[in-house]
Formats: structure tokens, C-alpha cells, sequence
């Protein structure tokens, strides 16, 4: 992390611990809910990008609007209060405050991704959205880990007091911060700020960004719903075989986060390894629905969770090099819900095509559409290099 700054550096831990108590917290909810069924399970995974939806407009203005800093602080404050009060809620209380934790991840994220871009050097942004990726991905894995062991020595309040915890370790590391991002947006004559749906559209490179992610993170939910089944059913893995595919697909993102931010440089630019990560992708997603066996679905995998983590890590500076700063925020949250929408629908999707289709050709004709969004969006995506 040298280089990039001390206020980067706090952000980008403080980040890792709310992650880690994050993921704890969700193992934590997963065994309050699944006792009551399928749906119960299927509402708090979905929840969170229900809320992102549907709070987006309301977030983007506030970070625009507002101090950055005073926002992640207030935020982390109230997430900690919902933790300690889902220690001894019923389910729909729990469904219920899950809402307010997605409507608080949603401020968390939009927001770091507005501050980022104050706290580095322009030349060093990929650079920092890399180093992100990779250090949430470590702390995603940590915190999965540590809720497990939790929730199965201690129980779920166990969980939920550890993110209760990590929320509230988030407010000094945040003041001891210098730098802030205070808002400062264009209001028309009514004092009112342009959404963040309409600045994604009325600006070309933003439109064709956002179009194609959502068609690359469709893409990726089809398979979602439908990786169980195929490494079990079909492969014939057992449960420790099924974990440790899903352990292979984390470890790829970590690993192909640190691999890609050690060895960028700022000649490749951001817009030609998007548009390579979804070809990528599109292949190796078929590779996976046709797999063989089991060691060749993991090495399948562990590529595609390379290319994901390139994907992730350069469409950020790209999103940024198209944005005005002082919508950031508006910019970002609207990211976030489009994202949302369309891991949604790439779940739904993958439930019903894999239903009615065999599961090979499903997951394979996904990463036919991960590709082929570039037919519509790969024009303006070179574009958006040059601005």
C-alpha cells in the first residue's frame, strides 16, 4: 500500500474490517432465516439489492451533498445499533432491519467510491482500486471463516456483536482522517440536484459503461443459481469437493486482484481490458458449463475469477475518468443499483432457465451474453478511453 497515501490507507482498512464483520454477520443471518424455508433465505439474500435499488436516487444526493466522512461515520454508527437490535429479532424483524443494512451498504460503497478518487493521484487510481479489490477480497474470505467458526461455537449473537463492533472500530479510524469530500453539486433554479439515472444517460460513455456491466454481471448470476448443481449432480463432487470449488473461485479473485494491480501499467488504460475481460469471460464461461470433470471446472474457474477481478478492478477508474467529480456520488450509487438489478435478474434467470433447459447449455449461453453486449456497447466503450 506504499505510495498511495495515509488517508487511503485508513479508508482501505477501515473498509476490511467492515467487510470481515459484514460476511460474519451474514453467515449469522443465513441460520436465523433457513429454518423457515427457501423464500426466508431467498428474501435476505435479496434484500440487499432491493435496497440498493430502491435507495440509490436518495443516496448518490446525499454523498454529493454532504461531507463523505460525516455520512460513513453516521452510517456506521446506525448499522451498529440495527446489529446489536438483530440479536433478538423474529424473522420478518430480521428481513425487516436486513433492509437498512443493504440501505447502509449501499451509502458505504457509493461513498468510498466518490472518495477514492480525492485521496490518490489521478496516474495511481487503478492502482487503488486494485489494491481495493484485493484486500476486500482477503477480508471477504477472513470474514466468512470467522463467522462460521462463530456462529458454531457461540451461536448468531456471537456474529452479530462482531459486525456491531467493526462498525463502531470504523468511526475513530475515519476522524483520525484529514482529508474529506464535501460536497459541493449543481441545484437548478429550484434548488434541486439532477439525478444520478438521468446523468448516467444523458452521457454516452456512462450509458455504455453501465449497459454493459449490468449485461456482464447478469452474465455472471445465471451461474449462480445453477454451480451447485452442477458440481454436484453432474461433476458428482460430495460436500468437501463443493467447498473447495467454492473456495477455488474466492481464492481466484484475490489472487488475480493482487497478480493484475502488481503488473498494470498505465499504457494499457482501462477501456481495452474491460472490453477483454468480457470476451474472457464469455469463454470461459463455456469452458465451465461443458467442465469434464472436477479438476477442470476448478482450473475453469480460477481463471474466469481472474478475469472478473481485472473487470473489477479497471472499470472503476473508467467510471471516474467519465464522471463530473461533484456527481460522483449520484454516479456510483446509480452504478451500484444497475449492478443490483442485474444480479438479481441473472439469478431469477438462471432458477428458471435451469428449470427448463439442460443446466451445461444454460451456463454456457450466459457466457455467450457476457460477450455479446459488446455488439451494443463496445464503440462507445473504446470512446470512453479517450475522455
Amino acid at each position: 500500500m506504499r505510495g498511495m497515501g495515509r488517508d487511503f490507507n485508513f479508508l482501505l482498512f477501515a473498509r476490511a474490517v467492515s467487510i470481515i464483520g459484514d460476511q460474519a454477520a451474514l453467515i449469522a443471518l443465513i441460520f436465523m432465516v433457513k429454518e423457515y424455508g427457501s423464500w426466508s433465505t431467498a428474501a435476505l439474500l435479496g434484500g440487499t439489492g432491493v435496497a440498493m435499488i430502491m435507495t440509490s436516487a436518495w443516496v448518490g444526493k446525499l454523498i454529493d451533498r454532504q461531507s463523505v466522512k460525516k455520512v460513513i461515520i453516521v452510517t456506521s454508527l446506525v448499522q451498529s445499533l440495527i446489529c446489536l437490535a438483530l440479536i433478538n429479532s423474529n424473522l420478518y424483524a430480521v428481513l425487516i432491519l436486513n433492509l437498512f443494512l443493504g440501505a447502509g451498504q449501499a451509502i458505504v460503497i457509493a461513498a468510498t467510491g466518490a472518495w477514492t478518487p480525492s485521496l490518490v493521484e489521478k496516474e495511481q487510481l487503478g492502482k487503488a482500486f486494485g489494491q481495493m479489490q484485493v484486500v476486500l477480497s482477503i477480508a471477504s474470505l477472513a470474514g466468512y471463516g470467522i463467522g462460521g467458526v462463530l456462529v458454531g461455537k457461540f451461536g448468531v449473537s456471537a456474529a452479530l456483536l462482531l459486525d456491531a463492533i467493526s462498525f463502531l472500530l470504523l468511526i475513530p479510524l475515519l476522524m483520525v482522517m484529514k482529508k474529506d469530500r464535501i460536497g459541493n453539486p449543481e441545484v437548478d433554479k429550484d434548488g434541486k440536484m439532477k439525478g444520478g439515472f438521468k446523468i448516467v444517460w444523458q452521457n454516452p460513455s456512462l450509458r455504455a459503461i453501465v449497459i454493459s456491466m449490468t449485461a456482464f454481471v447478469t452474465a455472471l448470476m445465471i451461474f449462480n443459481p445453477l454451480e451447485v448443481y452442477l458440481t454436484t449432480e453432474i461433476l458428482g463432487a460430495g460436500p468437501a469437493g463443493y467447498g473447495v470449488i467454492n473456495m477455488v473461485w474466492a481464492g481466484s479473485i484475490a489472487v488475480g486482484s493482487l497478480l493484475i494491480t502488481k503488473l498494470m501499467k498505465p499504457e494499457w488504460g482501462q477501456s481495452k481490458p474491460v472490453i477483454i475481460s468480457f470476451v474472457a469471460v464469455g469463454f470461459s464461461m463455456v469452458a465451465i458449463g461443458y467442465a469434464p470433470n472436477l479438476i477442470f471446472l476448478a482450473i475453469a474457474l480460477f481463471i474466469c475469477g481472474i478475469i472478473v477481478a481485472g473487470f473489477n478492478i479497471f472499470i472503476g477508474p473508467l467510471i471516474v475518468k467519465n464522471s463530473i467529480e461533484s456527481e460522483l456520488g449520484r454516479v456510483n450509487a446509480t452504478v451500484g443499483a444497475m449492478s443490483a438489478a442485474g444480479s438479481a435478474i441473472g439469478t431469477g434467470l438462471g432458477g428458471l432457465l435451469g428449470h427448463l433447459l439442460p443446466i451445461r447449455f444454460v451456463i454456457a449461453m450466459a457466457g455467450v451474453l457476457a460477450a455479446s453486449s459488446l455488439i451494443f456497447t463496445g464503440k462507445k466503450l473504446l470512446a470512453a478511453e479517450k475522455k
